[in-house]
C-alpha cells in the first residue's frame, strides 16, 4: 500500500508538471492522483495500527512523514478553493513522496496507547497550522510592503485571504496545541500514574500553547496591531520548527 502510494505521487507530480508547462485546463487529474496517493498512505496507517496496536511513527521518521501528508492533504483542501494554487500541485506531489519515502524506516511507537497516539496525532495538526500561519502572515507581510518582486503572490491567493487565513490557522493552532495536552495528560496518567511528567517536549508544547494562548486573544481583543500580529504568528512558526527538530521526548 505504501509503494502504490509512491506511485500515485509520481504520477500526480508528472501531471502536476505537464500542466504547468501546457496550461491545461484539466489541471485537477495532478490533485486527483494525490488524493488517491493519501487514501493508500492513511489505510496502510491504519492497517499497521490494527497489526501492532499502535501508530508508524514512534521515531522522527513517521512523524514527519504523517506531518507531510497532512501538509499534502491542507494543499488539497486549499487548492480547491483557490484554483490557481493547482499550478503547484507538482510541488505538492513532491512532498507527499519524500513524505511517504519517510515513512519507510520508521518504528512503531513504543508505546502501545491509542492516547499516545493522538496526542502525537494532534501535535503534528498543530505544527502544521502553525506552519500555515507562519507561511500565510509571511506573505500578508510582503504583499504590504508592496515589493515588485513578490506583488505575483496576489494572483493565487489575494490579500484578505491570506489575513482570514492567518487567524484561523493561529486559532487552530492554539486549539491543537490545547487537545495535545489533554492527550499528552490522560496518556501520562494511564502510563506512569500521573497527569503531568518533566519531558522536555510536553514542556515546549505547554510554552507554545501558553504563546499562541497570549497572541490569539491579544488579537480577538484587538489589543494588537496586524503588523505585530502577523509578526507574532512568525515568531510562533519559527518556534514550533525550532521545538519539532531539536527537542525530543526523554522518556
Amino acid at each position: 500500500m505504501l509503494f502504490l502510494a509512491l506511485f500515485l505521487y509520481l504520477v500526480s507530480s508528472f501531471f502536476g508538471i505537464y500542466n504547468l508547462l501546457t496550461s491545461k485546463s484539466h489541471r485537477f487529474l495532478a490533485n486527483g492522483f494525490m488524493g488517491l496517493a493519501l487514501i493508500c498512505y492513511f489505510i496502510y496507517f491504519a492497517l499497521r495500527y490494527l497489526d501492532q496496536n499502535t501508530f508508524p511513527f514512534g521515531d522522527i521518521y513517521g512523524f514527519f512523514s504523517l506531518l507531510g501528508n497532512l501538509l499534502v492533504l491542507a494543499f488539497i483542501l486549499l487548492s480547491y478553493k483557490y484554483s490557481r494554487l493547482l499550478y503547484f500541485s507538482y510541488m505538492a506531489a513532491f512532498i507527499g513522496f519524500l513524505s511517504t519515502l519517510f515513512a519507510l524506516p520508521s518504528s512503531p511507537s513504543p508505546y502501545k496507547s491509542t492516547l499516545y497516539g493522538l496526542h502525537l496525532i494532534s501535535a503534528s495538526l498543530s505544527y502544521l497550522f502553525a506552519f500555515l500561519g507562519g507561511m500565510s502572515s509571511s506573505l500578508k507581510l510582503l504583499i504590504e510592503r508592496g515589493l515588485k518582486t513578490h506583488t505575483l503572490f496576489q494572483a493565487y491567493v489575494p490579500l484578505n485571504s491570506l489575513i482570514t487565513a492567518e487567524r484561523l490557522f493561529t486559532s487552530l493552532a492554539f486549539l491543537g496545541f490545547t487537545i495535545t495536552l489533554v492527550f499528552g495528560s490522560f496518556w501520562t496518567r494511564s502510563q506512569f500514574g500521573k497527569h503531568w511528567i518533566d519531558d522536555p517536549k510536553l514542556v515546549i508544547t505547554l510554552l507554545l500553547w501558553i504563546y499562541y494562548a497570549i497572541l490569539s486573544h491579544l488579537n480577538l481583543l484587538k489589543k494588537i496591531k496586524p503588523k505585530r500580529f502577523s509578526e507574532g504568528v512568525m515568531i510562533g512558526t519559527l518556534l514550533s520548527i525550532i521545538s519539532l527538530l531539536f527537542v525530543r521526548h526523554s522518556i
